[in-house]
């Protein structure tokens, strides 16, 4: 196993150390479940990589998705709301990641960041004007639920 070194983001602001098995998705995939091993599902700039359903969590799964965060002078993402926590790890560039009652926060590669349940996520771009930045995300989502739902534009936060 390797330790991986994370700080926690907008929420709870606290460093942590995980032991984490280096193992390949491809080798994590069908050991988990069958689902699990199904093609990556892609929106615009989200593409899932992994679900599972958690024993331990009656009705709910553990789905993990990469990330792409269009150039801040892109066009605007609408605001959304997701059925459980999000926990978002940058892994290429700098985002800029928000939710709603807090100012936004550039979250530099290696970094991370923390939905809460509930929480309207209005900002969701990379830092620069012209790069992209990329993250992989690691949600709680209740069975059949949908990994986002859309919520009205006046929670925007751009």
């Amino acid at each position: 196993m390797r330790a991986y070194s994370l700080t926690t983001g907008l929420m709870v602001g606290a460093c942590m150390t995980l032991a984490l098995p280096q193992l390949t998705l491809a080798q994590a995939a069908p050991a988990a479940a069958p689902e699990a091993a199904a093609a990556p599902r892609s929106g615009s700039n989200v593409t899932e990589l992994f679900r599972t359903k958690l024993p331990d969590m009656p009705g709910k799964q553990l789905v993990v998705v990469s990330l792409r965060f269009a150039p801040g002078n892109s066009p605007k993402g609408r605001p959304h709301q997701h059925p459980g926590s999000v926990y978002v790890y940058v892994t290429k560039g700098e985002a800029r990641l928000g939710i709603e009652g807090q100012p936004p926060k550039v979250v530099p590669t290696g970094q991370s960041f923390f939905e809460p349940i509930g929480a309207v996520h209005n900002v969701s771009e990379s830092a620069s004007p012209t790069e992209a930045a990329e993250g992989i995300a690691v949600m709680i989502v209740p069975d059949g639920a949908p990994l986002a739902t859309p919520v009205p534009a006046e929670h925007a936060g751009h």
